[in-house]
């Protein structure tokens, strides 16, 4: 079962790393011999070095990913905190922090997210703001949390890929842009999200029927459907309603809601 929510970030996320990928291994494959553009092709572009220009076109491909990822993130954990059916009211996105502190302070009330992948996601936030800010952005996880990374960083590196953290936590340190760095973070913000879904799910499990039918006769057009009389046409329409408008309902709490309308 996957909200609304995890299909949208999902969606985006995968698509901006398979065009990172796609560019990554295009680049690989285009022959240092290739001097201008091929036909059909109208574009102006003139190489002098054509190595440099292919490690700049990857590192941008890189610097997009992070920062389409973080915003992709931004947008799932505000869209879950608004869901009626969001039920952890202390755990939210909204407010006025920063959004890097406040998608930690999110992801670490998560029970299956440990810290340091909470923190790993913060650093994701953390080198998009670095991007996109460029060197005005002096953005940066604390020196305590860095010390508990390096702690964890045998476990990490098993964990997720060999991922170095000693080595990742330098390339942030001088703006170094690397694919390994790039795909792991995406990875782990990945896992972390749908471990909030799955998080989400249980709550909704334990919502009380009385107050789901309650937030249904909120909305006009389920209170005109409801309002008909008793038939077979009613109970398609309410169906039919439930599945659009909370697709994300278990199938016990679902055929519930259904049996008791």
């Amino acid at each position: 079962m996957e909200s609304l929510e995890l299909k949208n970030f999902l969606r985006d996320v995968g698509e901006s790393v398979h065009s990172m990928n796609t560019i990554a291994v295009a680049l690989s494959l285009l022959p240092n011999e290739t001097k201008t553009p091929p036909k059909g092709l109208e574009i102006s572009w003139k190489p002098k070095n054509l190595n440099t220009s292919k490690l700049k076109a990857r590192h941008y491909a890189e610097s997009a990913s992070y920062v389409y990822s973080a915003e992709s993130l931004f947008e799932y954990l505000e869209q879950i905190s608004k869901n009626p059916l969001w039920t952890y009211k202390d755990i939210n996105f909204l407010g006025e922090q920063k959004k890097a502190i406040k998608t930690y302070n999110f992801l670490s009330q998560i029970p299956e997210i440990t810290k340091p992948m909470a923190i790993l996601c913060e650093l994701l936030c953390h080198w998009r703001n670095r991007i996109v800010h460029l060197s005005i952005s002096n953005a940066d996880i604390s020196s305590n949390k860095k010390q508990i990374l390096k702690s964890e960083k045998d476990d990490i590196y098993e964990k997720f890929h060999h991922f170095d953290i000693e080595q990742a936590l330098t390339n942030f340190k001088e703006k170094k842009i690397t694919l390994k760095d790039t795909s792991t973070l995406i990875t782990i913000t990945i896992k972390c999200i749908r471990l909030v879904d799955e998080y989400f799910h249980k709550g909704i499990s334990n919502i009380e029927f009385s107050n789901l039918k309650t937030d249904f006769l909120k909305n006009k057009e389920f209170k005109t459907i409801y309002n008909q009389t008793i038939s077979d046409k009613r109970t398609r329409q309410i169906e039919k309603w439930i599945k659009v408008n909370y697709p994300y309902l278990t199938k016990e709490k679902y055929e519930l809601i259904i049996n008791n309308l």
